[in-house]
This record gives structure tokens, sequence and C-alpha cells, in this order.
């Protein structure tokens, strides 16, 4: 989402509030915390979100301060898997939940990304209008189970967000040619397509991106031609779904996430920016829990089995922050900070599940 000087926004990751006073480079902005007029930070565009609670009011309308309430501990992005047999899968959708304010009135759609078949996929999911990202997430879908991928505001249907996926299905001979969809969502259609999603159980505007994937069994009577039969018969099918929703092929990159992952983060500041010598120490540990939390986003996204977070040694607080993230995050079956050869005492291994 783009930013202009003046935006109320709050962190995506810690919920602190602040106003935007100056456009950086690489893609980072200067924020002015509400916590801390003095205190301005730098962070990255995408760790932040707009504060609508904090938009100015139309003109001449009377405001009433209430009382102040906490904002709550911002979540780890969600799976959720099925504790039901689906009999008549879809295939893989998305899914925008409705979430209400407290005036009742829906300013923002929580976006998920459903596949109720037995089959796992490597994807890679983008909502964007024109250069702008509105979601971006990558990573394994598992068999039935659905994955929150984040939050698409009322007021950017009004531009049309269109939707690039692409999901390769893990084979036991590995991951199969990929599948890429572009889906333009139109407001029309978008409150049109409002049902019960499956897994959530909840009313949701949702389409069909992929229909549903049969398992390959190939007998020894079999031959070419029924196999070629068997493909044409399900591309047919999937280019029918596709026209149904909108969707066109589209192939965008060929890219391996998970195979260029680099299972490893240095958080020395020296290593992150230039100019650091200026900053102020909270200020410093603020942008190293940036990174820190970006990497740990990606890592559980793309499923690796574990990583190592080197901090240093130093006084211990960007250790400490690090262990008291790591504590709550499901995804996490253990992390130690043991002596390591390559990096002494200076880094956090982290297990995943």
């Amino acid at each position: 989402m783009l930013f202009a000087i003046g935006t109320k926004v709050r962190f995506r990751y810690t919920g602190e509030t602040g106003t935007i006073t100056a456009l950086l480079d690489n893609g980072m902005l200067q924020v002015r915390l509400d916590s801390d007029p003095d205190l301005e930070i730098p962070a990255f565009e995408e760790d932040l979100l707009r504060n609508t609670e904090k938009e100015p009011t139309l003109a001449g309308a009377k405001f009433v301060q209430g009382k102040q309430e906490p904002k709550p501990e911002v979540p780890p992005r969600r799976e959720i898997k099925a504790q039901y047999v689906i009999l008549k899968p879809k295939g893989v959708l998305v899914a925008f939940e409705p979430m209400p304010g407290r005036d009742g009135q829906v300013s923002r759609y929580k976006a998920w990304l459903i596949n109720d078949t037995k089959f796992e996929f490597l994807f890679e999911f983008e909502v964007f209008i024109g250069s702008e990202t509105l979601i971006q997430a990558e990573g394994k879908l598992a068999g039935t189970t659905v994955l929150e991928l984040g939050d698409l505001l009322y007021d950017d249907l009004s531009d049309q967000p269109e939707l690039d996926i692409r999901i390769q299905r893990i084979t036991t001979d590995g991951p199969a040619e990929p599948l890429d969809r572009l889906l333009k969502i139109r407001p029309k259609q978008f409150f049109k397509n409002l049902h019960t999603a499956p897994i959530l159980n909840v009313l949701a505007h949702q389409f069909v991106l992929f229909s549903a994937f049969e398992p390959e069994e190939k007998g020894a009577g079999e031959n070419t031609d029924a196999d070629l039969r068997d493909y044409t018969r399900q591309h047919i099918r999937q280019q029918q779904l596709a026209d149904e929703q909108n969707a066109v092929p589209y192939r965008a990159f060929d890219v391996e996430e998970f195979a260029h992952f680099e299972p490893e983060i240095d958080l020395h500041i020296e290593n992150l920016m230039d100019g650091h010598s200026k900053l102020d120490k909270s200020i410093i540990l603020r942008i190293q829990l940036d990174h820190f939390h970006r990497f740990l986003e990606k890592a559980i996204r793309l499923g690796v089995p574990r990583v190592f977070i080197v901090h240093g040694v130093g006084e211990g607080k960007l250790r400490e922050s690090i262990a008291q993230e790591l504590r709550r995050r499901p995804e996490v079956a253990k992390y130690k900070n043991e002596f390591h050869a390559k990096y002494g005492y200076g880094a956090t291994e982290v297990i995943f599940h």
C-alpha cells in the first residue's frame, strides 16, 4: 500500500501507532511514534498498516473521545486444519472474510487461501493494484488446510485489484508443473460470491482458483492415449472453471523461493543499513526486530525445518526480544542459544514443527 507524509499508521507486528513524517530510500518510511512524539524511527513499508481509527473525520462532524482501549497483540498468521473428511472437495480457493468494526460496518476483509483437497502445494500469492502490492504470501499449503494471508481493505475494491497465484503440487517425484491464474476482482462479482467457506465454515466472498485434483493412479493396462484423454479432460475443466471465475492462464516467473532461501540472518546493524552510528539504541533494536520478523515470517511460510538468528552477545536485549517472540509462536518446536562452532554464543537456532 502506498503511504504519504501525514498518513496515520500502525506497526504490523507490535501494534504501535504513529504518523509518516518522511519517505526514505529502499522502501523505508520515517515514522513518528504516538507513544513518544520526540522519537522517529525508520520502518519498511510492508511492515506498516493504515491506522483507519486515526483517520481525520469529515468537516463539521462531532467527535467524542471515548475511553482508550489497549490495542490487542497482533496474532501470528493462522493455519487451520480441517477436523473432518471432505467428500466433495472444490480445490484451491481464495476467500475474503468480512471483518466488521465496532459500528458493524465492514472496512476490511481477511484473506484466506483454502485447500480442501488431500494434496499439498507450494504456492506464491499476490494481490495488487498496478505496481502496488496489497497482500503477498508464499510457502507450503498442506492438504485440507486454510492459511491466513492478510487483509484487503474495502476501499481497495473500487480499484479492481488483481490476484496472481502460482501453485505446484508436491508429489513423490518432486514438485509438479506449476499452474498459474490471474484474477481481476470486480466489486459486483466479489459481493455476489458470498458463500460458506470450506473448513472455515463462515460466510466469505470466495473464488475457486483451481478445480479439484484427482489422484493419478496408473495401472498396467493404461496407455498413452488414455493418459492424453485424461489430461485433455482435466485441462478443459480447469479452463472452464477459470472462465467462470474471470481467470486466465498467466505465467509470472520461475523462482523457487524455497530452494534459494538462506536459513540464516545476521542482525548486526552494520549489516542491515548504513548511517546507523547516529541512531539511538532503541531505534536500532526496533530495526533489528523488524528484519527478524520479516525473516521469521518467510521461513514459516516456506516451511523450512530450521534457521539461525545471529544476534551477537552484547547486552542481551536483542536475544531476549527474539526469545519472547519465539515462545509465543506455535510454529516453533524449540529454540536454543547454545555454543556453536560457527557462531559461538551469538546466535539462536530455531527448529520448526
